[in-house]
């Protein structure tokens, strides 16, 4: 097998490696219940549910039982009565809050008409 072939084939590797977790970030909600969760932890559902302003409580529970499944999200029940269930980042979320935060700003940056001169550099 050539060089050129075995190449092309590691970087279509690399970008399945990729497309999985963008297809989850980019799903509807996924990216302000990260947001809002990394705000202020740990957070209990209704907390969350009003700093993500706007998501319905079905949309809140999907994309929390999501995140928890691929480990962004850790969720700690207490034996309490009634039961109080808790939320926040594990140290993948939290390595994903950073870059979401430098993507933040790189998107301001560019998101805004630039002069001529500043598109050029």
């Amino acid at each position: 097998m050539s060089e050129t072939k075995q190449m092309t084939q590691e970087n279509e590797e690399n970008c399945k490696l990729v497309y999985a977790p963008w297809n989850q970030l980019t799903k509807v909600w996924t990216l302000p219940v990260i947001h809002s969760l990394g705000l202020k932890e740990p957070a209990r559902f209704n907390e969350l549910k009003r700093r993500t302003q706007g998501i319905s409580a079905t949309s809140l529970t999907e994309r929390l039982s999501e995140l928890e499944r691929e480990g962004i999200v850790q969720r700690k029940v207490f034996p309490d009565s009634p039961p109080r269930v808790e939320y926040s980042l594990t140290k993948k979320g939290w390595e994903l809050q950073a870059i979401l935060g430098e993507f933040a700003e790189w998107a301001i940056k560019w998101g805004k008409p630039q002069a001529p001169e500043a598109s050029s550099q």
